[in-house]
């Protein structure tokens, strides 16, 4: 296959280059290359060819609560595919105390997988770091890169005190970063009492009850840790202006391996669209928050200090939101993997806000670098695998339910105009989305293994 006429993107050059792909890999990255007889040719002219995009939170069939999230591997893959992904970080909850044994089942999950994966593995207090250590080397030399742990969501999966500390040293010692859910626990059960006494439960609350103040105190704390014992820390979903404050201190920090995620809903949504009838669709964890903070998130993409946006992509049908009472028990999540890269294009580097080459950065390749995918991923280079997307920056669309393809059946981003959609997705030289129509096969998605 030979991609010609594109401008061709990395996170350090934008260049006209021709790119032939030969058994799964890129081979050439030349210009002016010559097809070879039968060759398979798509020109990609007045168009940007982007390396895969790498959404490095997703919760594709997610058991919990009773329900299972309505995008499975088959359909969240079919819509990020759909979006430019080509590679999705996922979880393995650990079964029982065995890490493995949740892997394995986790994987069985993945037949019908149409995009790569690879996962977290998520722990829970029944995880013991001194005395599990091994299991630890097990889930590495399997091909794992990191661990999901959590400051919150008490007797399900948060993690007493005591462990922390020992945790990140048994993760340091196999070479593993740890993915923690930052918000602090206590701050959250006193609100929901306090909330509960005044019958302020319904979803225009959550941000009152879970507030930025909870996500700053745990990030501090998770931080402080993590820096004594020399770890790797890596916050998943930033979402307040708090929590970015105590993150620009400690990256100040030589040596401290910190990295930090955000998504496109806490950059660009705000908790005003959590009042009203439409307000269970837009409920999610961490909830969302103020301009102010949306703005203060954008700084820290800008100054560097913000690693990832990735979407915490997490699908739940009308009816599954219709479930609950209030705030404590709707179910939390939305879709969102479909509309990253659109997003981060129109609202980033559109907007002046960053340039093209730190969006590659951002959704790409340092994904990859920080889970250990690159340069398999993460980069369009020699022998990397042929993971493209053309993406036409002057094909406009209106996001809206009809034009996005999560299970779900809605977009919270309904109304958001976008300036560029990707209209070519190739997986390993196979195209699995040409002129945005999906072309994919259940089964061709594979698990990648941490280099």
């Amino acid at each position: 296959m030979l991609i010609k006429n594109g401008i061709v993107v990395t996170a350090t050059k934008t260049e006209k280059k021709e790119i032939r792909i030969l058994d799964e890999k890129i081979k050439q990255i030349e210009s002016n290359l010559t097809p070879f007889m039968d060759e398979e040719v798509i020109d990609a002219s007045g168009k940007y060819v982007f390396p895969g995009i790498i959404d490095s939170h997703t919760h594709f069939s997610l058991h919990a609560r009773g329900t299972t999230s309505i995008d499975n591997f088959y359909w969240g893959g079919r819509s990020a595919a759909l979006g430019g992904v080509t590679t999705h970080i996922d979880f393995a909850d650990m079964e029982a105390a065995s890490l493995m044994k949740g892997l394995e089942n986790r994987l069985e999950e993945t037949r019908d997988s149409v995009i790569d994966f690879h996962f977290h593995i998520v722990i829970n207090n029944n995880f013991d770091p001194l005395k599990q250590n091994h299991q630890l080397k097990e889930i590495r030399d399997f091909g794992i890169s990191s661990l999901k742990a959590f400051t919150t969501y008490k007797n399900i999966y948060m993690l007493s005190s005591d462990k922390w500390e020992p945790l990140f040293k048994a993760a340091g010692d196999n070479d593993l970063i740890v993915a923690v859910h930052a918000e602090d626990n206590e701050i959250i059960e006193q609100n929901i009492m306090n909330f509960q006494k005044e019958n302020k439960l319904d979803a225009q609350y959550h941000p009152d009850i879970r507030p930025s103040e909870a996500e700053q105190k745990a990030v501090k704390k998770i931080c402080e840790i993590a820096h004594k014992t020399n770890a790797s820390l890596y916050i998943v979903h930033l979402s307040s202006k708090k929590g970015y404050q105590v993150v620009k201190e400690y990256k100040n920090l030589k040596n401290f391996k910190l990295y930090v995620e955000t998504t496109p809903h806490y950059l660009l949504l705000t908790r005003e669209l959590l009042k009203g009838p439409k307000a269970r669709f837009y409920f999610m964890t961490p909830p969302l928050r103020e301009s102010l903070d949306n703005e203060a998130l954008w700084e820290g993409i800008q100054k560097g200090l913000i690693d990832v946006i990735a979407t915490d992509h997490c699908a739940y049908n009308a009816e599954q939101k219709s479930k609950g009472e209030n705030s404590l028990d709707i179910f939390p999540g939305i879709p969102g993997v479909e509309t990253l890269l659109p997003l981060t294009y129109t609202y980033g580097v559109n907007k002046g806000l960053i340039s093209i080459n730190r969006l590659v950065e951002l959704l790409s390749t340092n994904p990859a670098k920080i889970f250990k995918l690159y340069p398999q991923k993460g980069t369009i280079a020699i022998d990397s695998d042929a993971d493209l997307v053309i993406f036409d920056p002057n094909l406009k669309k209106v996001l809206n339910s009809s034009n996005t393809h999560s299970k779900a059946g809605y977009t919270p981003f309904e109304g958001f105009e976008v300036d560029g959609l990707p209209v070519t997705t190739i997986l390993r030289g196979k195209v699995i989305v040409k002129d945005r129509n999906f072309l994919g096969e259940k089964g061709f998605g594979r698990f990648i293994k941490a280099i």
